[in-house]
């Protein structure tokens, strides 16, 4: 019973302080106090010139202010628990690229803010997370490939179908549960298109060699070639009342260099979106987050 009163008595306790110290939010055990949140509210008003005199915009922009300052203290624990803590040194570097991009004289992008009210130290807490977030998203990207599935899909999807096909198309004579079998065997004793064999097949299926545009391809079969990989066979499928297998030799596909490599950047950079905002949204539901202030409560 004291165990249980004591906690009680610490939370009660904990309460009373977040309160004394207008604490907006706790995520995990680290505190986002008053003063960040004013300070970031200001910046974002002066940065992107918001009218917050309506109620419900200052409601929205409160809001949104929470959650920047949330996911920003969700990045540097992060940073802290797997050794990428960035240096002061790096964020003076990014204000130096900033400035050099725009083509701002050196301490001009500081001197800015300043003149537009910014509180510098949470304008350098934004760059600062947004360094941690940008080196995430490089450890994810190495990990990201593109398959030579996908880039099939990718290039007939940008409106790129002149594929040149070459593959052998094994129909079955009937749809019994023998020649179902057999067609499965067939798919594994093929291996080349060179060294095709007769016998592997002429007892219990047809065969017909394919040369042709993908496009010319009924709908069923252009499918089933796509979800194929070169030099392998696919899946039996039923076609007809026949069961089918292909086995594709070559798929070429005649676009430029430049514009595959664009579509394969595109894919590339699709997946790794998504597995970046997998692992942001990852982070976020496993922290323990309370949010202290009522968004309509801070003008």
């Amino acid at each position: 019973m004291k165990y249980l009163i004591n906690i009680f008595l610490l939370l009660f306790s904990f309460q009373v302080i977040a309160g004394k110290q207008d604490i907006v939010a706790i995520v995990n055990d680290e505190p986002i106090t008053m003063y960040e949140f004013n300070a970031r509210k200001q910046m974002v008003i002066a940065l992107n010139k918001i009218d917050n005199s309506n109620s419900k915009v200052n409601a929205q922009l409160n809001k949104d202010v929470v959650n920047i300052l949330i996911e920003e203290e969700l990045l540097n624990q992060h940073a802290e628990k797997v050794g990428g803590k960035i240096s002061k040194a790096e964020i003076d570097n990014a204000i130096s690229v900033i400035e050099e991009r725009n083509k701002m004289p050196k301490g001009y992008l500081l001197q800015y803010m300043r003149e537009l009210g910014v509180n510098i130290n949470s304008f350098k807490k934004q760059i600062k997370s947004e360094l941690i977030k940008y080196n995430i998203i490089n450890v994810v990207s190495n990990s990201v490939s593109v398959t030579p599935k996908e880039m099939d899909v990718a290039v007939i999807n940008s409106g790129f179908d002149d594929f040149d096909i070459t593959a052998w198309q094994f129909t079955s004579f009937d749809s019994e549960d023998n020649s179902l079998k057999q067609m499965k065997k067939l798919s594994k004793h093929i291996s080349s298109c060179d060294k095709l064999d007769e016998k592997l097949y002429s007892s219990f299926a047809s065969s017909e060699r394919l040369d042709c545009k993908l496009k010319d391809l009924d709908d069923k079969t252009k499918s089933v070639v796509l979800d194929t990989k070169e030099n392998s066979s696919s899946e039996v499928y039923q076609q007809d009342n026949k069961f089918k297998l292909i086995f594709v030799c070559t798929k070429k596909s005649f676009i430029s260099g430049n514009d595959f490599n664009k579509i394969k950047a595109f894919v590339s950079n699709n997946k790794m979106s998504k597995k970046a905002a997998k692992f942001f949204k990852d982070l976020k539901s496993k922290a323990y987050i309370k949010i202290l202030i009522d968004d309509k409560s801070t003008n």
